[in-house]
């Protein structure tokens, strides 16, 4: 009983210190100077063009090997458009990345469908109690 008592603490302790997401480093800039989210077991990384165009990389568990392949992204409903190893998406004239709103990224990874990414407008890194490292 003991033993299975320890077992459920472990896990829901592992499950609500992995929902939080400084523990996937938000707190942090991307590989590419963009915006990290982890949607699922992979990374979404959000990097601005301008003030409506962003690139978003899909990158791995480790931040790395950005795929395009047997993959897909929209942003706020628009589907984004490959191009070798990151996707170019245009929000139109409309969209303004530094005006108070949420980016909703969908994303599916290498045939991995993830969770909705929601990033805060304007873009910013998130704030952290915690100081750990990352990687």
């Amino acid at each position: 009983m003991t033993k299975n008592l320890l077992t459920t603490a472990i896990l829901v302790f592992t499950l609500t210190v992995s929902s939080h997401g400084n523990a996937h480093g938000e707190d942090k800039a991307g590989p590419h100077g963009g915006f990290i989210k982890m949607p699922g077991g992979f990374h979404t990384e959000v990097v601005p063009i301008t003030n409506n165009q962003i690139k978003i990389y899909l990158l791995d568990i480790e931040w790395k090997n950005p795929s395009t392949e047997n993959s897909s992204v929209t942003a706020n409903s628009t589907p984004c458009k490959p191009e070798h190893d990151v996707f170019i998406c245009d929000l139109g004239k409309k969209f303004d990345l530094k005006k108070k709103g949420t980016l909703n990224i969908e994303a599916t990874r290498q045939g991995q469908k993830g969770n909705t990414a929601s990033y805060e407008l304007p873009l910013a890194l998130s704030k952290t109690k915690m100081d750990h490292k990352h990687h």
